[in-house]
C-alpha cells in the first residue's frame, strides 16, 4: 500500500481495513452458527497475515518485492496454527 492523499496514515488504514473485514465476517455469520468456524478461519488465515505484512512493509521491514511470498508463507503458517490449535 502506498501513502495516499486521503489524510489518513497507513497504520490507520490497515486497522480500518482489518476492522471492516471483522465486521463483514461477523455480519455474514450472524444468526448462522454453522458459518462461525468458517469466518474465523477466513479472518485468521487471510486477514491477519495480510495486515501484518502490510504493516511490516510500511515500517520498512519487508520490501515490496518480497511481500507476496511472505504473505503466502504467513497464510500457510496461520492456516496451520488455526488447524492444529484453534479449530
Amino acid at each position: 500500500m502506498t501513502e495516499k492523499k486521503s489524510g489518513l496514515s497507513q497504520p490507520v488504514r490497515i486497522g480500518m481495513a482489518t476492522a471492516m473485514w471483522a465486521v463483514l465476517l461477523w455480519f455474514l455469520s450472524f444468526g448462522h452458527p454453522v458459518l462461525v468456524p468458517i469466518t474465523k478461519a477466513i479472518f485468521i488465515v487471510f486477514v491477519i497475515p495480510t495486515g501484518l505484512v502490510e504493516w511490516y512493509k510500511y515500517r520498512g521491514l519487508i520490501s515490496e518485492k518480497r511481500a507476496p511470498a511472505i504473505k503466502v508463507a504467513g497464510m500457510a503458517v496461520f492456516g496451520a496454527l488455526w488447524y492444529f490449535f484453534i479449530q
